[in-house]
C-alpha cells in the first residue's frame, strides 16, 4: 500500500511539473508572437501613426503578456514623447498622423502630448490629424488641433460644449445600510471625505473643483485659438452656442480643415511622403517605432525615480495584478537609494503622479528624499496629480516643475472610520461582544462609533500631522507656517495656479525638470544619459510574485465577464475601509472630466 501511495505521488508530481512546464512554454510562446509587431523595420519615406486612444499611462512594462492579461496600454506618455522626440531628426519620417478614436487621458498628459508635437513641426515635418470612430470631443480636439491639417469624414459628429466635472457620493448609500462614518478633518477644503459622508459637494468643495474646470477650460482656450489662429472669446462662444456640431457646421466654423475620407487623408499623405499614388503608403504605429529609439548611453546619467500610485507601506512599487497603482513606502525608498548610489548618477529627478496615501509612508519616501539632496540636486517633476501627500514628498525637491493641468497642493489630512454595527447587527443581524482591558481596546474593530475622548485623540493625531505638513511646506518654499495655511486647508490647485500661490516654481514636463536637474549638477543635457526607478516587472515576474492573483487575471481574461455597476465604487470604498483609523495624506476624489 505504501509503495503504490508513494508511485501515485511520483505520477501525480510528474503530470504537474508537465504541465506547469506546458503553461509557461504556453506563456512563452504568446509572448513571442505578442511582440513580434513590435519589430517592424522603419521604412524610408514613412508616416508615422498616433492613435489616440484610453489613457496614456505614466509608464508601462512593455510586456506583451501584461498587455495581453491586463490589458495594459502598449506605450506610456515618457515612451511616446520619447519617440516623437527621435522622429524630429528622423529622415526615414516624413510626418505624423493623429489618429483619434477615443482618447480619455488625463489633461496634464494631453498638455505634455501636444507640446511634443509642437516640437516636431519645428523641423518642418507636418502633422495631419483624423478621427477613426466619427466622433471627436474636446479631449481628443486639445491634442488634434495642433495639426497642420485636420480633417473629419462628412457625417462625422463634434462634440464642442465645454466641460463637466462629475463625482460620486455615498453618504445615502451608507444611511441606507446603516453604516455610519467618523471623519477627523484638518482643513476646510479636505473635500476627499465628503464622497463618504453628504450627498452632493459641499460649497467650500465646489469651490475648488470649479478652479479645477476653469483652469483646465483656460488652457484649452489658449491652445486651441493660437492653432486655429481664432481668438480665445470666439472659441468660447462656439463651444457655448455651438454645444454639437456635424462635420459640416465644425468646418464651417473654422475648427477643422476639410472633410475627407480616410482614403483621400491617405492620398494627402502619400505625396507628404513623396509616394507614388499607386503604391502603398509606408505607415508605422509610434509603439512599433519606440523600440527603434536607441537610449544615449552617457558616464554622466539623471536618475528619474517614479513615484506613481496609492502611496502605502511596504513593497509594492507598480500595478498588482489584481489590479490599482501602488507606490510602496520600501520599495520607492530602496530605488532612490539604489539610484543614489549608482555610478554616473549626478541629479536626481523625482516624477510624482500619486494622490498621496499614508502619511508615514510619504514621511519615508521624503527622508530618502532629503537624504539624496545632501549629495546631489533633486528635482521635482509633477505629472497628472502630485496631491496630498503626493505634494508631502515634493517638499524635498530643489524646484518643483508642474503641467499647466496637474492637480496638486491638498495640503490636509484626515482619519475616517466606519461603524458597521447598523449593517452588521440591525440589518444582518450578526451581533458581537468582547472583553477588552482598556475603555478605548476596541476603538478600531468597527462594531461601534467613538465616544467624544476618541474623537479628541483622533482629532490631536490628525491635528499634529497636519501641522507637521504646513511647517514641511513652510520649509520648502520659504514662507511662514501662517502663509501656507492661507493656501493649504487640503484645497487643490491646477498646476499653473500653483506657480501663482507659490506652491510650484515653473510651467513644465518632465524633460524641462531633467534638463534643469543637468544644469544644476553643471552636466550637458544633451549629452547625459537617464536611467529610470524603480525597474518595471514583466507578467511572469509578478504571476511568480502572486500566483494565485495571476491565475484570476489570466481567468478573466481569457473568459471575460461585464463589470457590475458600481464594481469599480466597490473597489474603492474596499480600499478606504482598509486604511480606516489611520492618518491619511491622500486626494482619493473620483472626478470624470468631460
Amino acid at each position: 500500500m505504501k509503495f503504490l501511495k508513494t508511485l501515485l505521488a511520483n505520477v501525480l508530481g510528474t503530470f504537474i511539473a508537465i504541465g506547469v512546464l506546458l503553461f509557461f512554454g504556453f506563456l512563452f510562446l504568446i509572448a513571442i508572437a505578442a511582440s513580434a509587431d513590435q519589430k517592424l523595420p522603419v521604412l524610408n519615406d514613412t508616416i508615422l501613426t498616433l492613435n489616440l486612444q484610453g489613457s496614456l499611462p505614466e509608464r508601462v512594462s512593455g510586456d506583451p503578456l501584461t498587455q495581453m492579461f491586463t490589458g495594459e496600454a502598449s506605450i506610456d506618455l515618457h515612451t511616446t514623447i520619447s519617440a516623437i522626440k527621435a522622429a524630429k531628426t528622423d529622415n526615414r519620417i516624413k510626418g505624423i498622423w493623429l489618429r483619434s478614436n477615443g482618447l480619455l487621458s488625463s489633461w496634464a498628459s494631453l498638455e505634455a502630448l501636444r507640446r511634443s508635437l509642437e516640437d516636431f513641426k519645428t523641423s518642418g515635418k507636418p502633422v495631419y490629424a483624423t478621427s477613426k470612430n466619427h466622433f471627436m470631443m474636446e479631449s481628443e480636439y486639445f491634442v488634434a488641433s495642433v495639426a497642420d491639417s485636420l480633417f473629419l469624414e462628412p457625417e462625422s459628429i463634434f462634440e464642442f460644449n465645454g466641460f463637466a466635472l462629475t463625482s460620486t457620493f455615498y453618504g445615502d448609500l451608507f444611511d441606507k445600510l446603516g453604516v455610519k462614518t467618523e471623519v477627523v478633518r484638518s482643513g476646510k477644503y479636505k473635500g476627499a471625505v465628503e464622497a463618504y459622508t453628504r450627498n452632493s459637494m459641499s460649497a467650500e468643495n465646489k469651490e475648488q473643483m470649479q478652479a479645477l474646470l476653469d483652469g483646465i477650460e483656460r488652457s484649452f482656450l489658449s491652445s486651441v485659438s493660437s492653432s486655429r489662429n481664432k481668438t480665445e472669446d470666439e472659441v468660447s462662444s462656439l463651444m457655448n452656442e455651438g454645444a454639437m456640431f456635424s462635420a459640416r457646421e465644425a468646418f464651417d466654423s473654422g475648427l477643422v480643415d476639410g472633410l475627407l475620407f480616410e482614403d483621400q487623408t491617405i492620398d494627402r499623405l502619400k505625396l507628404v511622403a513623396g509616394t507614388d499614388s499607386s503604391k502603398t503608403l509606408a505607415t508605422l504605429s509610434v509603439a512599433a517605432y519606440a523600440p527603434h529609439v536607441k537610449p544615449k548611453t552617457s558616464p554622466n546619467k539623471v536618475a528619474v525615480v517614479h513615484i506613481t500610485g496609492t502611496m502605502m507601506s511596504g513593497m509594492p512599487a507598480e500595478s498588482p495584478l489584481t489590479g490599482g497603482s501602488v507606490a510602496g513606502s520600501e520599495s520607492i525608498a530602496k530605488a532612490i537609494q539604489q539610484a543614489r548610489k549608482r555610478t554616473g548618477v549626478q541629479a536626481m529627478v523625482i516624477r510624482i503622479n500619486s494622490p498621496g496615501g499614508f502619511a508615514p509612508a510619504g514621511d519615508a519616501m521624503l527622508r530618502e528624499i532629503e537624504l539624496t539632496s545632501q549629495t546631489m540636486p533633486v528635482v521635482i517633476s509633477m505629472g497628472d496629480l502630485a496631491a496630498s501627500g503626493g505634494y508631502w514628498v515634493a517638499t524635498g525637491g530643489r524646484r518643483i516643475f508642474a503641467e499647466n493641468n496637474t492637480i496638486t497642493g491638498s495640503i490636509g489630512v484626515f482619519s475616517m472610520f466606519f461603524d458597521m454595527s447598523g449593517l452588521v447587527e440591525d440589518k444582518l443581524g450578526v451581533t458581537f461582544d468582547n472583553v477588552t482591558t482598556g475603555p478605548h481596546a476596541d476603538m478600531f474593530s468597527g462594531m461601534r462609533g467613538y465616544t467624544e475622548a476618541e474623537r479628541a485623540i483622533l482629532g490631536k493625531a490628525t491635528d499634529g500631522t497636519y501641522q507637521a505638513f504646513l511647517e514641511k511646506v513652510a520649509a520648502s518654499r520659504g514662507m511662514t507656517v501662517d502663509a501656507v495655511q492661507e493656501i493649504a486647508q487640503g484645497r487643490v490647485w491646477t498646476g499653473e495656479d500653483a506657480v501663482r500661490e507659490g506652491l510650484v516654481d515653473e510651467i513644465g514636463g518632465l524633460d524641462s525638470a531633467i534638463r534643469y536637474a543637468a544644469a544644476e549638477a553643471s552636466m550637458d543635457a544633451s549629452s547625459i544619459e537617464i536611467v529610470r526607478y524603480p525597474a518595471t516587472k514583466s507578467f511572469l515576474d509578478q504571476f511568480m510574485r502572486s500566483p494565485i492573483a495571476g491565475v484570476r487575471v489570466i481567468a478573466g481574461a481569457l473568459s471575460p465577464q461585464t463589470p457590475f455597476i458600481g464594481s469599480e465604487q466597490l473597489k474603492e470604498l474596499q480600499g478606504m475601509m482598509k486604511g480606516q483609523g489611520e492618518v491619511q495624506a491622500y486626494w482619493p476624489w473620483k472626478v470624470v472630466i468631460r
